[in-house]
């Protein structure tokens, strides 16, 4: 009995002092300046309320949870009434707060306690970020919420009804896997956009970075399209650009490693320099400070996400799948370094993780590493003309620079494993 007593002791302390967290952000607020009608006292009290009902709810069964829940609503209601009658401002913010108080101090009760503190502590950051969201959605505006809207829909409406299946001549195509692709390439530059309206032109080179982390080349692709609508922000989306590049590297270097520790030695000195000498660039472009004065003196930003262009990504990167898939179709297999360099045209990281398992059976890791330099070396020159391609005349010249560079290196190495 003592320890029962114990334990419920403990449950209503904790709930109170869930409570008090976010009661601590209301009373602070009000300090602020803020029209705040409950403190730390009362939203202790209000978790507090919310472990009692829990213990209604088990001694009693649901009949003694409602009703401890309705009394708790009712008092909510009439002190949201009363205040603002009295104050003449009607949001509800502190009250849906008080309502979540409530449920973290249920969780409490029925041993939740990690998923209580998560909460609490949740709406205390969202209730003290109110200025922050408030800044935040002022740099959009309606056409950005059509563009997330869009990106909704070819994410969660149309992904799942396309088929994941191979198909056509070579079975070249998988539309599951190009509508993926859509979907990566649409959130690059979604995100980009995000980065570039939060935090300006310095959000660009960690998105490219980060995207990198998937697909290079869909961030070459992504940022390209941008550089020519909005030709002022060509440094910062060059060093995405290379960021993302140089990264594959990295990338390349840690899946060789992984399943053919042999071949990761062979590579592991050029890719590293390639990495470094890619990423340091990518870092130089990133600290030029020289497009944000173009972006403050009357340049509009514009979302670059519409189904438009999203649709016409799918049919590129659709077309580029079927050329090097019928290549390998029609290329003697034999030929490791040709079938090396047909798939680094549109992916390099399922030749790498190939070749390894190769070098893994038994493949010469030298003729490994071949391999894998020359996909590398493929997919560098094929980012590079994407950028010359589909970026603007000076992104283009920026980026294909760099890369054509990295790619000579590349052959270099591979000339002489």
């Amino acid at each position: 009995m003592a320890a029962m007593t114990g334990q419920i002791i403990t449950a209503f302390l904790v709930a109170a002092g869930l409570g008090a967290v976010v009661g601590t952000e209301r009373q602070l607020r009000a300090s602020d300046g803020g029209d705040i009608t409950a403190g730390v006292r009362t939203f202790a009290l209000y978790g507090l309320w919310g472990a009692a009902a829990g213990f209604a709810g088990d001694e009693w069964g649901g009949a003694g949870f409602a009703v401890a829940l309705a009394a708790f609503a009712a008092l909510i209601v009439a002190s949201y009434w009363l205040s603002s009658q009295a104050t003449g401002d009607w949001g509800t913010t502190t009250e849906a707060a008080a309502l979540v108080v409530f449920g973290a101090g249920t969780l409490v009760w029925a041993d939740h306690v990690v998923a209580a503190v998560a909460v609490a502590v949740g709406v205390a950051a969202l209730l003290r970020l109110k200025g922050w969201f408030h800044r935040a959605v002022e740099k959009f505006s309606q056409d950005d919420l059509s563009a997330a809207l869009q990106f909704g829909v070819i994410t969660a409406v149309v992904l799942p009804l396309v088929p994941d299946e191979d198909i056509g001549p070579f079975d070249a195509i998988n539309l599951r896997q190009i509508w993926l692709m859509v979907v990566f390439v649409s959130a690059i530059g979604l995100a980009g956009y995000v980065a570039l309206r939060l935090m300006g032109t310095r959000g660009l080179g960690p998105t490219g970075l980060i995207g990198g982390l998937v697909s290079s080349t869909a961030v070459t692709l992504g940022f390209s399209k941008m550089s020519k609508e909005q030709p002022p922000l060509r440094t910062a989306l060059v060093a995405g650009v290379l960021g993302a590049s140089g990264l594959m590297y990295a990338r390349v270097l840690v899946e060789a490693y992984v399943v053919a520790p042999s071949v990761g030695r062979v590579v592991l000195v050029p890719l590293v320099l390639l990495f470094l000498a890619v990423e340091g660039i990518a870092v130089w472009y990133w600290r030029r400070p020289i497009d944000d004065d173009h972006v403050g003196t009357g340049f509009e930003v514009k979302n670059p996400l519409t189904l438009t262009s999203a649709l016409q990504f799918g049919a590129l990167y659709g077309v580029i799948i079927f050329i090097s898939k019928a290549l390998l179709e029609t290329t003697n297999e034999a030929s490791l370094n040709i079938v090396g360099a047909v798939s680094g045209i549109n992916d390099v990281d399922a030749i790498t993780l190939s070749t390894a398992n190769l070098v893994r059976d038994g493949l010469d890791p030298n003729l490994g590493a071949r391999v894998i330099i020359i996909a590398a070396t493929v997919n560098t020159v094929v980012k590079g003309g994407m950028a010359l391609v589909l970026g603007s005349r000076r992104m283009g010249r920026a980026v294909m620079t760099v890369l054509g560079a990295a790619a000579i290196a590349g052959l270099v190495v591979w000339f002489f494993i």
